[in-house]
């Protein structure tokens, strides 16, 4: 027999048992998200940490070795040697110009001169020196291409003395060296003390202070030579005033001053 009352007791509590199930299952599902939302902030956090403190690969540098290094060093010094070695080559090679320190001269002798050469460094020595002494270059090129043999004299070479001058005072640096000397008609072979100085530039100039202020025994003795108004009366005076024994002494130097064309120094002082 049908029984409605049991019926719908059952029913309802079918429905009171499904509703309990669904209040559960909706509380587990808000547990779960509860739980997944804040693993998912953990997890973001790790990450982020990761990110930031992630431990770096680093290359590992080669270092050349002890020798390779040793090597290394022996390179740039050579190369520092080289470069330097050029450096005072170029700086030690002749300069083209005329010297004007009195102090350098035994570079003068060192170096290899042509005679041409030689005849250009006095002329310009004598062309500075023209306005202390006032006797002309030419006179003064060809005095110092005759007596010293184009500076090749053993005298000139090793003691700068181009003009053969004599040293007549124990305060002046001097060397006693064999000459010859024209006596009595011919010539002899004598010893005499003769001037030592530091450079050709400074026998120039000490040459020059002889001529134009004359011998200790008579200031004016060269007087003829500065009054010349040509090389030729110049040279003609100096052998008149007996600068020198040889008795062709004032044709050589004209000679000398034509062959060579001197006279290109007196027109610079001209």
């Amino acid at each position: 027999m049908y029984n409605a009352r049991e019926k719908w007791a059952n029913y309802g509590q079918t429905r009171c048992m499904q509703g309990g199930d669904n209040i559960l299952a909706n509380k587990k599902k808000q547990k779960k998200r509860k739980i997944n939302g804040w693993q998912g902030w953990l997890k973001g956090y790790q990450q982020v940490f990761r990110l930031i403190f992630k431990k770096r690969k680093y290359k590992k540098i080669r270092y050349p070795s002890k020798k390779k290094r040793a090597q290394r060093r022996k390179e740039i010094w050579l190369g520092t040697l080289a470069i330097l070695g050029l450096i005072l080559f170029f700086f030690s090679q002749d300069y083209q110009g005329v010297p004007t320190s009195s102090e350098a001269s035994s570079e003068e002798v060192e170096m290899v001169y042509t005679d041409q050469e030689f005849v250009d460094l006095i002329g310009q020595y004598a062309v500075m020196e023209y306005p202390e002494s006032h006797v002309l270059p030419s006179i003064v090129t060809a005095q110092a291409i005759l007596e010293s043999n184009f500076g090749k004299s053993q005298l000139s070479s090793e003691y700068f003395n181009l003009f053969g001058r004599k040293s007549y005072s124990p305060n002046d640096p001097s060397v006693d060296l064999p000459t010859q000397e024209f006596v009595n008609g011919r010539y002899i072979t004598v010893d005499e003390p003769f001037r030592v100085y530091t450079s050709w530039e400074e026998s120039v100039a000490d040459h020059g202070r002889l001529l134009a202020n004359g011998t200790s025994w008579n200031k004016t003795h060269y007087s003829g030579v500065l009054n010349a108004s040509s090389y030729k009366e110049a040279a003609y005076a100096l052998q008149e005033a007996g600068y020198a024994t040889d008795p062709n002494y004032a044709e050589s130097l004209i000679d000398v001053i034509e062959r060579y064309e001197l006279t290109r120094f007196d027109n610079q002082v001209q």
